[in-house]
Formats: structure tokens, sequence, C-alpha cells
């Protein structure tokens, strides 16, 4: 089954939405995958959907409500095997008014908090390490556990956000 992730990116003051990962996986309450790592909006697609509708979804239940998709279709890309990741601009979501509350089910506690990330502070010179530590820095991953750090490591997360952000600081997004 496809895997669906996506970012918001504000292109007019250079930031972009982020969740970070729950300590606990709200279905087996074992520490999860990522853990206190940031993260893109997304899941699996298990009822053979569109990209943009189960995108819509996920930014619906991550962001407990307070995120929409409201116009267009996400652009694709990166892609990992069977992990497809979007982007959309300040045209295509908005904030939904509603404030960040507990979660109402699992589906919402799959992420601890939504982070806006300074994207003006990463720099053309930066290697991938120095792009993921000024992440990390911006999102409180470095306080993440080890687990979760090793995971995220490893990632096509990881390598995600690396050329997302090598993206917006050539301007092609």
């Amino acid at each position: 089954m496809p895997k669906y992730y996506i970012m918001l990116v504000d292109l007019e003051f250079g930031q972009m939405r982020v969740p970070v990962k729950a300590l606990w996986n709200p279905y087996n309450q074992q520490p999860a995958y990522c853990a206190g790592m940031p993260q893109f909006f997304g899941g699996t697609d298990t009822d053979d959907q569109s990209p943009a509708i189960v995108l819509d979804q996920e930014i619906t239940q991550e962001s407990r409500r307070t995120l929409e998709l409201t116009s267009g279709f996400p652009r694709h890309f990166f892609t990992d095997g069977n992990m497809f990741f979007y982007w959309a601009d300040e045209g295509q979501w908005g904030l939904t008014g509603t404030p960040w509350g507990l979660a109402r089910d699992n589906a919402e506690a799959e992420m601890d908090r939504i982070v806006v990330v300074e994207l003006t502070r990463f720099d053309e010179n930066m290697g991938d390490q120095a792009i993921i530590a000024e992440l990390l820095g911006q999102t409180g991953g470095g306080n993440a556990p080890l687990q979760g750090q090793a995971a995220f490591a490893a990632s096509a997360t990881r390598v995600a956000f690396i050329d997302l952000i090598r993206m917006y600081l050539a301007r092609q997004l």
C-alpha cells in the first residue's frame, strides 16, 4: 500500500509547518517510530484513494484539526519505494481557526506538536548534516530519545527533508 507524506510550506514568510512525532505510539503504547523527531504529515492509503484525499485526511488528523488543505493538488518531489512525498504552498493550505487541543483519538495522538520552522535559517552552503542539525535545533529533535533519533537518521523522511530544504534554497519550490 502506498504511503503519502506532505509538508506545508509558506514561501511568503520562508516557513514550514512541521509536526513532531509523539514519544509513544498511541495504538500500542510502545515507543513511537522516530519518537520526538520532525516528520511530514501523512500515512498509508488503505482505501485506494487519491494522494490528495489521503493527505487532507492525515493533515486534519495529525494537526488535531488546526490545519487543512484548501485547494490544488500538492506537488510531488521525492519517492522512496512505496513512500511518496509532496509539498503544498501557502495558497493550498490554511489554518482552520481550531486551537491545538487534546487528541480525540489515536490518529490525532500520533503527533506531539507542530513547529513553525524558519527556512530562512538554512543556507545553500550547508551540508546535509548541518541542514539536519538546524532542523533538529528548531524542532527539538536533538532532545528526542536516542531510539527515535536513530530511526530518523536511517529514514526516508530525513532524506526528504534535505531534498525539500535544498529545493527551497535553490528557489525550486
